[in-house]
């Protein structure tokens, strides 16, 4: 289902005339990932920068962002087939009922000219006046007019009926819930702070005037790091950080980060640089307080108070 996904993706792509060099180039998305999505390989990253890559793609592309992650997840959860199969059989009923009701159209017409139709007789037509033909034109249009609405109303409702019985026979019974995760609605909210990287602090509860500052410096001069901050264990913020580009946090009393591309990143506290050792392409966890910086062996999370 992957591969059928990821073939639409490419279709998509080439419809629009643009190639992946152009797309690493308007996405900042390092090219040997957008390879990967190319080929139907989405196990290059964790799923959360897979999603966020997969929304910038669909942005470049003009397409409906919301749709491209949830086209993804029947992918993944093998759906994509019975919705295309739904949609076909959806679509062959309703050609079926148009058919049957231009049928049924055309037998009541052969039917009406047949009626309207006098027969000859021999004897001559007493004469008329213009009010006799006048009433009698009036009264054959008015049937006419009552017969084709009731034709309507009865193909609407037999329309209505086919749509409701797919419905239950294909979506209501289905037992299965889809609940997309929380975590993933956060870190990809579709707000301007997402994609911001000025060097402005984050805004806190209270400034206090020994708080720790974090210049956080993307030193790579092609690839992009994803960036997720937990301040004082109590609020959280994640971004997008470009290369050459550098963004500075501050906290009262400590920081907890979560790097996706670690080997990019450059830290300096109150202005000191930083004894950080990351990884190329690797997700790695930090905290930093006054003391310094202390690397974590799993994803940071927020105190339950």
């Amino acid at each position: 289902m992957l591969d059928k996904y990821a073939e639409e993706l490419r279709e998509a792509r080439e419809k629009k005339g643009i190639t992946l060099q152009q797309m690493a180039a308007k996405t900042r998305i390092d090219l040997k990932f957008l390879e990967a999505i190319d080929n139907g390989n989405f196990s290059f990253l964790p799923e959360l920068y897979v999603k966020a890559f997969l929304k910038q793609y669909a942005k470049v592309l003009e397409l409906d962002e919301k749709e491209t992650i949830d086209r993804y997840e029947d992918a993944k959860a093998g759906k994509l087939d019975i919705k295309e199969i739904n949609q076909s059989l959806l679509k062959q009923k309703v050609d079926i009922e148009k058919e049957e009701e231009i049928e049924t159209k055309t037998n009541k017409e052969v039917v009406n000219e047949t009626e309207e139709k006098p027969e000859k007789k021999v004897e001559p037509e007493p004469l008329k006046t213009f009010s006799d033909v006048s009433s009698i034109k009036s009264s054959d249009s008015s049937g006419r007019r009552g017969k084709a609405l009731i034709t309507i109303v009865i193909s609407t409702l037999g329309f209505a009926a086919i749509i409701l019985t797919l419905y239950f026979m294909f979506f209501s019974n289905s037992s299965e819930i889809v609940v997309e995760e929380k975590s993933y609605e956060q870190v990809l909210q579709e707000t301007k702070e997402r994609f911001e990287v000025e060097e402005e602090p984050p805004p806190i509860t209270a400034q206090i005037a020994d708080s720790l500052l974090v210049q956080i410096t993307n030193i790579d001069s092609v690839d992009s790091v994803w960036v997720l901050v937990i301040y004082d264990g109590k609020s959280k913020e994640d971004f997008m950080l470009y290369p050459r580009r550098s963004k500075s946090v501050r906290a009262a009393n400590n920081f907890k980060f979560t790097f996706g591309n670690s080997g990019v990143v450059s830290l300096k506290l109150n202005n000191t640089p930083l004894s950080f050792k990351g990884r190329k392409r690797s997700v790695r966890h930090f905290k930093v307080d006054s003391s310094g910086i202390e690397r974590l062996f799993s994803p940071p999370i927020l105190k339950i108070e």
